[in-house]
């Protein structure tokens, strides 16, 4: 295993619409876009030191992979992306003012940290988690 990898991971969100999705990423959650152009097939984007994509059918993949990924967008599904967030009460403030969706309100966890989840513009879920150095009264 090489130890000077950055990147273990980098989760993948496909959206039909890149420019709603960088919109909503970049301006409601702040996220910042890495990639060139904020309407290309493939977009990477960072939050601190969380990276994620956001891709949309292009020709960059197969036939069978772009109907497969037109076939899963806006489908539901019980996974949330966990993010860590050390402006987790601003962030949350954001949201709110937005109008996003919260699935789940900002509460401290027994497993000592805050967090809350949100439903992005297309249905995906994102845990947006903060672990202070001691509980919060």
């Amino acid at each position: 295993m090489d130890e000077t990898a950055t990147w273990a991971v980098i989760p993948s969100i496909r959206a039909p619409d890149m420019e709603a999705a960088v919109a909503f990423y970049c301006d409601v959650l702040g996220f910042v876009l890495d990639s060139s152009e904020p309407t290309g097939d493939n977009s990477s984007l960072h939050r601190g030191s969380a990276r994620i994509m956001l891709e949309v059918p292009s020709d960059h993949f197969s036939a069978a992979y772009n109907q497969a990924i037109r076939e899963r967008i806006l489908s539901l599904s019980a996974t949330a992306l966990y993010i860590e967030a050390t402006d987790l009460e601003d962030l949350h403030r954001r949201v709110q003012a937005a109008g996003v969706t919260v699935v789940d309100p900002l509460a401290w966890r027994p497993w000592n940290q805050d967090e809350f989840t949100i439903e992005d513009h297309v249905g995906n879920w994102l845990t947006f988690w903060n672990a202070p150095l001691k509980r919060r009264g």
